[in-house]
């Protein structure tokens, strides 16, 4: 029984072992597998691979960083995103914070059922501003962010690109469909009372 545990204990071991690392590459040309944490303004925060300790190293000693998903990011004087391997997905930036805004106008679209419901309320004036104020008062929710890359996300100027530029987006469609059904209400309601003068 034990030589069997023994076994399967190895087993797992080694498969374990086989499973995709992020890999950090230093500019000695050295490659370093780690579960890489965070990525911060001056250094990089990460667990080598078959250790528990938290490291960290500056910035100016990697080149590039490649998480098991695909995404590659390149920490030299002309650094870029490569956003797992997709055509034109160079952002040509070092700022996680700018790459989050822009994902955001790529990807997010929760803002619908906010600005759909504002559309229909704001039809009967003057009420469409409660909903309108309400949820462009309100951030996303972050079941509603449909964000494609959760190792990004983890990251605070990523995380905070993204989600203040998904608010803005919220802010800006909704406020857009309230400007978009009172204006079609009001429009009716010229034409109503143009039909009523040429009546008389």
């Amino acid at each position: 029984m034990r030589k069997i545990f023994a076994v399967l204990l190895l087993l797992f071991t080694g498969l374990s072992s086989v499973v995709a690392q992020d890999i950090i590459t230093l500019k000695s040309g050295n490659e370093l597998k780690a579960r890489i944490l965070r990525l911060n303004p001056k250094d990089v925060t990460f667990i080598p691979e078959n250790k528990s300790d938290t490291l960290s190293m500056v910035r100016n000693e990697i080149t590039k960083l490649l998480y098991q998903g695909g995404t590659v990011i390149y920490l030299s004087e002309e650094e870029r995103i490569t956003f797992n391997n997709e055509p034109g997905s160079d952002t040509g930036s070092d700022s996680l914070y700018i790459l989050g805004e822009k994902d955001a106008i790529r990807f997010y679209k929760g803002y619908k059922p906010a600005a759909t419901g504002t559309l229909i309320c704001s039809i009967f004036i003057p009420w469409g501003l409660i909903p309108a104020i309400a949820c462009s008062s309100s951030p996303p929710k972050i079941n509603s962010l449909d964000f494609r890359n959760n190792k990004l996300m983890e990251n605070t100027e990523y995380y905070n690109g993204y989600t203040d530029k998904a608010f803005k987006i919220k802010k800006k469609k909704v406020w857009q469909n309230f400007a978009i059904g009172t204006g079609i209400t009001v429009g009716y309601y010229i034409l109503m009372v143009g039909a009523l003068f040429s009546m008389l």
